[in-house]
């Protein structure tokens, strides 16, 4: 599952793509800690050009959760 996405949480998590997946996220990563999901909110906005709630960054748990949030603002990854 190589995707923009999924390319953008691997480079601020340095891990390779390959590593990453829609379950990826704090509970099944060690290096998703809170400074990271903060980077990995500020790199999705810039990317995307989208403003990510303080709710909706409380309720990202996985790429997939991204994924969702993307869809439903309407932004193609």
């Amino acid at each position: 599952m190589s995707s923009r996405l999924v390319r953008l949480v691997a480079d601020v998590l340095e891990l390779p793509a390959d590593e990453v997946d829609a379950q990826t996220g704090p509970a099944t990563t060690a290096a998703w800690v809170s400074l990271r999901h903060l980077q990995i909110v500020a790199a999705v906005e810039d990317a995307y050009r989208v403003t990510i709630t303080p709710r909706e960054i409380r309720a990202v748990r996985s790429v997939a959760d991204l994924r969702a949030l993307l869809a439903r603002r309407g932004v193609e990854e």
